[in-house]
């Protein structure tokens, strides 16, 4: 059953939005005509949750405060991105009918360096604000993820959005719809931060952007925003049939701390009015022809039902092989044996994850990844070793982990982690050892903080080839006799890559911690020494 509560001063009614927000149970909070000084944050919750106004005319309800990043919160450092007025941080939230104010006015405090003032800010997923005045002047809006490798979407619709300097920005997939989009100062309308790997940053459809009595020219339409300098940043704004004011410069687009417009992904379509690209000189891309503009709301309704294809992301102990490199296999040759679905396996042989990122073959992956899709995701074996593949574990490793998982979710995709399979190592007691140092607990650590599915194959491998044996293990790598397989007439003694039977040994393992995550449902087939 629907809980509604009502918001107002009258008799009988919850005084605040905030204590309306206490109760985990509601789902439609109606506020009363009013001004509510408030600094509100709705968090994650068990259900879907509707705030409007009593009338739905949003002049009616104000909700205003006046922190800027800057001032100093309960600890006493600065707030950044917690000064906003309204944070929405649970999924499946509507805001109807509100006005959301930052009050804070940088022209009475000129000797403050910080002017930043968040009106709202979203960090959930399925976010739409409808009917709604948003007003500030610096950083009015931030549509927001709670992480890198997050993929949020957000729809305002037929709203007043009103500011000076990036006042629109952040790195969720975001359509603003309809209504206007008011410079109240010269400066910049939108600074996106999308991720390189999410296709889908901010489209803009249908909006009037507007500059009462500012100067023509005064104001673009957006520059690049690189959070702390972050080069995997590649910002993408998108303007599908605008309404442009005079007060838009015909350079709209500008460079940002150091990073050029141009390697930005910034577009117009069918734009008119006066602020309106001019001629066939003007500097002003088109909306590439493969965006799919309605593409930006795929997602609402929940992942899809899962069924599709797995993508092998990884190295060489996944690669595939032929008759020529006999024996050697990798476990994504053979994984298709194991499940009831298509196996893509895009696999290379030395790769790292920064070396399958700037190699383009991860683009290359992602190419071909459709929603439904599993990407298996692991490596670890190369990005110990120096030089062009290295990537250090407590930098880059993760963080280019992070882009290969955005990349696989903005395209509705589920990606698994995979920590590296284990090398075959016994000390002189005849127990397995680690050979991985600390890239296996990495990809651990960042599963369980950016809540992506993770199979431990590292320690999975590790307690089979103990129960194998020193000696049996043997057989699951290239262990090989001289003049035994043409490929290897000297023999071969190695420990990293695999054999058939260590291929097929892995695979299991692989498609047994997918089962058993509910991401497969067919029953895994016995292999020789496959222990779950």
């Amino acid at each position: 059953m629907t809980r509604k509560l009502d918001v107002g001063t009258g008799a009988g009614l919850v005084p605040t939005i905030g204590e309306a927000l206490e109760d985990p149970g509601v789902r439609e909070i109606v506020v009363h005509p009013g001004t509510y000084v408030e600094h509100l944050v709705v968090h994650p919750r068990p259900a879907p949750l509707e705030i409007r106004s009593s009338t739905g005319d949003p002049a009616d309800v104000v909700v205003t405060f006046g922190l800027r990043q800057g001032d100093r919160d309960r600890t006493g450092l600065p707030w950044v991105q917690g000064c906003a007025t309204v944070t929405v941080a649970a999924d499946d939230v509507l805001l109807r009918g509100l006005t959301v104010e930052n009050s804070y006015d940088r022209t009475l405090h000129p000797d403050l360096p910080d002017s930043q003032a968040i009106a709202l800010r979203t960090t959930g997923n399925r976010i739409r604000v409808q009917d709604c005045r948003l007003l500030g002047m610096q950083d009015t809006v931030l549509l927001d993820a709670p992480g890198w490798s997050d993929v949020r979407r957000v729809h305002l619709r037929d709203c007043l959005v009103v500011g000076d300097v990036d006042f629109v920005y952040g790195r969720a997939t975001a359509v603003i719809e309809g209504g206007e989009v008011r410079s109240c100062g010269p400066g910049w309308v939108a600074a996106p931060s999308t991720a390189r790997e999410n296709p889908r940053g901010f489209l803009f459809r249908g909006v009037r952007f507007t500059g009462p009595g500012l100067p023509a020219g005064s104001v673009r339409l957006g520059r690049p925003w690189h959070p702390g300098g972050k080069p995997d940043a590649v910002g993408s704004a998108y303007l599908v049939d605008c309404e442009l004011g005079e007060h838009v410069a015909a350079d709209a687009w500008d460079d940002m701390g150091g990073f050029s417009w141009r390697e930005a992904r910034f577009g117009e379509r069918g734009s008119t009015g006066p602020g309106a690209p001019r001629g066939a000189a003007a500097d002003r891309p088109a909306v590439p022809a493969d965006v799919d503009v309605d593409g930006f709301l795929t997602g609402w309704d929940g992942p899809p039902a899962p069924g599709g294809k797995i993508l092998v992301a990884s190295d060489s102990t996944a690669g595939e092989y032929g008759p020529d490199r006999a024996p050697r296999t990798g476990w994504g040759q053979v994984l298709a044996g194991f499940t009831d679905r298509e196996v893509v396996n895009l696999a290379v042989s030395g790769a790292s994850t920064r070396s399958f990122l700037d190699s383009g073959a991860y683009d290359d992956l992602l190419a071909r990844v459709a929603p439904g899709d599993l990407v298996l995701i692991a490596f670890g074996h190369n990005d110990a070793k120096p030089g062009e593949r290295f990537a250090d574990v407590f930098r880059d490793y993760p963080a280019n982990l992070r882009r290969m998982v955005v990349g696989a979710r903005a395209r509705g995709a589920t990606p698994v982690l995979l920590s590296p399979v284990e090398r075959r190592r016994f000390d002189e007691d005849g127990r397995a050892g680690a050979t991985h140092g600390g890239y296996p607990a990495a990809v651990r650590e960042l599963a369980v903080a950016d809540g992506v599915a993770f199979v431990d194959l590292t320690a999975a491998t590790r307690r089979t080839w103990q129960e194998q044996g020193p000696h049996g293990s043997a057989a699951s790598f290239l262990h090989l006799a001289p003049g035994e397989w043409p490929a290897f007439p000297d023999g071969e003694r190695d420990d990293t890559h695999l054999s058939v039977d260590g291929a097929r040994t892995v695979a299991a393992l692989v498609a047994r911690g997918l089962t058993d995550r509910g991401l497969l449902t067919r029953p895994v087939p016995a292999a020789r020494g496959a222990q779950g």
